[in-house]
């Protein structure tokens, strides 16, 4: 799962969208924050309906004019509830459905104005005591430290504190990432360049706990000004294969073997018994594998390569004793394991035979109207 905001800092422009939906669908987002868009409302349904046609959005135009932060979201991967609407945040509980991972997110675009700022402040304090994991990403236009910032005058220090105690009273604290440090510039000459990291990813305590892997990126701005913030959750872990009785074990000279490990003494009542039996003879039958019939094609290339400069060596010296035995025993080892790879081929097409029938698709009853039809030729002609 990844989640992002950018402040893309005016989408009226094509390239613009063209730029923003590319960042989309590139890195396969499940949520995107779009902040500072100045899109109108009247033309708020039209672009999301033209550029990002297969993402559910919301935008916040009943609280400001100017649409100041949009979400987008795949509603195929993800289930969004809204829960509150400022016109400096908007608060969500997010629901991934493949994993069923569950936490707050918040989505904010700060204002310019100290004054203002302060009922940003007011509502990330008031949400608190209510959330669960908690993520909070945006663009808070104001750094914490005097070093987040560089050029021009030196950040206001009672603008800072105000920031860091709302961080404080709602255990937050900046999710350590990678990519740039400051994340925004301002495009101008190096006499007058500024630099200032006004874009985060702010955590809870409760997310640290739940989430302990997630990571945090800053990515170069592109079109815009300001860095994109990316939030990327770990590889959700394989899921576990499912045990498969394999026929060509059965030709094997040890799997007669099997018989020892399902006799194997084990005490308790009958149903323990009987699973300790299943358990030890399905160890017995994967260390069978492991030892015999694992990486099968790495083995066939061996013996393949190994015969074929048997076969060059024999060239040479036709009548060779040593070599004759050699290339007897690697033929026979060759054609052994390719009828290996022929049995699990054919065990996987019957696999693959059986759960389209399930599936109720119209393959199986064309495939068995096709035989039917070969059948009755064949009989024909005979």
């Amino acid at each position: 799962m990844i989640i992002s905001s950018w402040n893309i800092r005016g989408l009226n422009k094509l390239v613009k969208q063209m730029e923003v939906n590319k960042f989309l669908t590139q890195n396969k987002l499940d949520i995107l924050g779009i902040l500072e868009t100045r899109v109108k409302e009247n033309k708020s349904q039209r672009i999301p309906r033209n550029k990002f046609r297969d993402y559910s959005s919301f935008c916040n135009y009943s609280k400001h004019y100017n649409g100041r932060i949009w979400l987008v979201w795949n509603s195929s991967t993800t289930r969004v509830t809204m829960l509150q609407v400022h016109a400096q945040v908007l608060h969500f509980h997010v629901h991934h459905l493949a994993t069923g991972r569950a936490f707050y997110l918040s989505v904010v675009y700060g204002s310019n104005c100290p004054v203002k700022r302060a009922s940003l402040w007011d509502s990330l304090t008031a949400m608190a005591p209510q959330a669960g994991p908690w993520v909070v990403m945006g663009d808070f236009n104001i750094v914490r430290y005097s070093h987040e910032k560089i050029g021009n005058l030196p950040a206001h220090l009672p603008d800072m504190l105000d920031f860091n105690n709302c961080l404080s009273s709602c255990g937050f604290d900046d999710m350590q990432g990678t990519g740039n440090d400051f994340t925004w510039f301002n495009k101008q000459d190096p006499s007058t360049r500024v630099y200032s990291k006004l874009d985060r990813i702010l955590v809870n305590g409760d997310w640290l706990l739940t989430f302990t892997q997630t990571a945090a990126q800053f990515l170069p701005p592109g079109v815009s000004d300001h860095c994109p913030a990316l939030l990327t959750f770990p590889g959700d872990p394989a899921p576990k294969k499912q045990f498969k009785f394999l026929d060509y074990w059965i030709d094997h000279p040890d799997f007669n073997q099997v018989a020892a490990a399902w006799s194997s003494r084990v005490t308790g009542n009958s149903m323990f018994r009987f699973m300790a039996k299943l358990k030890n003879t399905r160890a017995y039958l994967k260390q069978l594998h492991a030892v015999h019939f694992s990486n099968i094609n790495d083995r066939i290339d061996k013996v393949r390569a190994e015969l074929n400069q048997c076969f060059n060596d024999l060239q040479l010296n036709p009548l060779s004793e040593e070599l004759i035995i050699k290339e007897k025993e690697l033929s026979l080892d060759f054609w052994k394991l390719k009828n290996v790879e022929a049995k699990i081929l054919i065990q996987r097409a019957k696999i693959h035979d059986i759960k389209l029938n399930d599936a109720g698709s119209k393959f199986y009853p064309q495939r068995l109207r096709r035989d039917s039809r070969v059948s009755s030729l064949e009989k024909s002609r005979t």
